[in-house]
């Protein structure tokens, strides 16, 4: 931990303002800086006891302190939701485990990336994509809680599965029991026939879209990408979001609108 803080270039240079920063950005309550300064024992202490401190007290996690000490003022907190660290990351948008800051209720916020907040059509489909996913509710596809923007940058809340996705379970285990294997591609059937219903398919499906809870039950995610913009062509599409090239190229070759349900199906298919 000592050579972490030696290796960040830190905006902030005591204590005492470490502190400050984050009791001014809500990180931190009046008992607890009370409580800090107790522990710390003196003004004197430096920058790394006291982050030293904040991590062994479960005060604070790596990825809030790396934020303050490198100067960031926001990224703490979208909605009423308090990030704790990144869980994953990609082209379009991050994900963050975070907690409610009032019940602790944990929750998975999924954050445009800011290079398309000032982009309106795929902002527009980040958008969309939650409000569309938000009408899915069924044990076998992660809800959506909650739609919002945090300053500049829109987000989206949702249940936090507690797990791995398909493709980091399979890498740990390599080989799963016939029958195992068939129960979670049950799970990913149900859930996508009860989207298919409501006249919604997934259209990027990928193992990686598979989340494994600890209880051994599948769950689908990122299902809004499926009706996010029926009039767009697949050139189009296939350029705004190059997650769907497999499904714009099988349904090129066998001749099917780009919406059929049958897409999916294949794609079980392959997953098992």
């Amino acid at each position: 931990v000592g050579a972490y803080f030696q290796g960040v270039a830190m905006a902030l240079t005591s204590a005492e303002q470490l502190i400050q920063r984050a009791q001014d950005l809500g990180l931190l309550d009046e008992i607890q800086v009370r409580e800090i300064w107790s522990d710390l024992g003196s003004g004197r202490a430096t920058m790394e006891q006291c982050g030293l401190l904040l991590l062994r007290r479960e005060i604070l996690t790596n990825y809030q302190l790396e934020r303050l000490t490198s100067g960031h003022r926001s990224g703490f907190f979208y909605g009423d939701y308090r990030v704790l660290y990144q869980v994953g990351s990609g082209s379009f948008a991050r994900v963050f485990r975070a907690a409610h800051r009032e019940t602790g209720k944990l929750a998975a916020v999924k954050v445009l990336r800011h290079r398309f907040n000032e982009d309106v059509e795929q902002s527009d489909r980040f958008r969309r994509e939650g409000e569309l996913g938000a009408t899915l509710v069924h044990p076998n596809i992660v809800p959506i809680w909650e739609i919002g923007r945090q300053g500049s940058s829109l987000f989206i809340v949702m249940e936090f599965v507690e797990g791995r996705n398909l493709r980091e379970l399979t890498k740990v285990r390599r080989q799963f029991d016939p029958t195992e294997a068939a129960r979670l591609m049950l799970d990913v059937a149900c859930g996508l026939e009860y989207a298919a219903k409501r006249g919604l398919c997934h259209r990027d499906l990928k193992m990686s879209n598979v989340l494994v809870s600890v209880q051994g039950q599948a769950k689908l995610v990122d299902f809004g990408l499926a009706g996010v913009d029926n009039t767009m062509s697949d050139d189009r599409l296939m350029e705004s979001n190059p997650r769907t090239i497999d499904y714009a190229g099988l349904e090129r070759a066998s001749g099917v609108r780009r919406d059929d349900p049958r897409s999916d199906i294949f794609f079980v298919g392959c997953m098992l």
